[in-house]
């Protein structure tokens, strides 16, 4: 087994990307945020999900859903195989997913069954994650340093940090940098060229985005782009046995 990431449109539905983890050793990926719903169905071994509502470990049959914007990082063992979902939010089966859970469905394999049993579950909660706060929409909507920004919260330097993390799940620059990695990520699914990505998304250079690019979702920013060139969808009727 390689121990790899690879990420596609999925053939029944390309607006539903695919991802799928073999590793052929223990391999984490660093903070990040995802727009979409990420549903992480676990088929070999097992890998734990942190986020700000705490951790989540997932076995073989487990299902853990991550509303979109809630930021995590994730780890896992040597041999496992994971198959992800990144949906819309407003799909019918994960509409109204409020915060990270786990769910046991086994039997669960493709993108479909995922659908089904998430969608089958009562996922929400009071407890819902927002990154609509106050403090969020700071830090997005300008270049501020945290001097200023905490100043014009009424927080010390230090105060707005813990509160920013408190709230969001990592401070201030990570957030910045996770939401810029996630809005570069849409840009390479349209095709747009890595050196384009790389300048829009505000990286010294290439190998600077490269770097941060893989250390979130495990792949280069070129390899992700290919994933999602003309004919490179993937169908579960011809993989499901081996591939998810």
């Amino acid at each position: 087994m390689s121990d790899t990431w690879t990420y596609r449109p999925w053939a029944t539905d390309p607006l539903i990307e695919v991802g799928r983890l073999a590793a052929a050793k223990p391999i984490a990926l660093a903070c990040h945020v995802h727009p979409d719903v990420q549903i992480s169905a676990v088929r070999t071994g097992w890998r734990v999900y942190a986020t700000s509502f705490g951790e989540f470990r997932a076995t073989a049959g487990d299902i853990v859903v991550i509303p979109g914007g809630v930021p995590h990082s994730s780890h896992g063992g040597e041999g496992s195989i994971v198959t992800h979902l990144y949906v819309s939010s407003a799909h019918r089966a994960v509409r109204g997913v409020a915060r990270p859970q786990r769910l046991r469905h086994p039997r669960a394999i493709s993108p479909a069954d995922l659908l089904d049993a998430v969608g089958g579950a009562d996922l929400r909660d009071e407890e819902r994650f927002s990154t609509t706060s106050d403090l969020a929409k700071l830090v997005l909507s300008n270049d501020l340093e945290i001097r200023a920004m905490a100043e014009r919260s009424g927080y010390s330097s230090d105060g707005f940090i813990r509160a920013f993390k408190r709230q969001i799940g990592m401070t201030p620059g990570a957030y910045r940098l996770a939401m810029r990695l996630a809005a570069s990520r849409a840009r390479l699914k349209q095709g747009d060229t890595v050196a384009d990505v790389a300048y829009a998304g505000l990286f010294a250079d290439q190998s600077h985005f490269g770097r941060h690019f893989r250390r979130a979702y495990g792949v280069t920013p070129a390899a992700y782009r290919i994933g999602f060139a003309v004919g490179r969808s993937i169908s579960f009727q011809t993989q499901r046995g081996g591939d998810a």
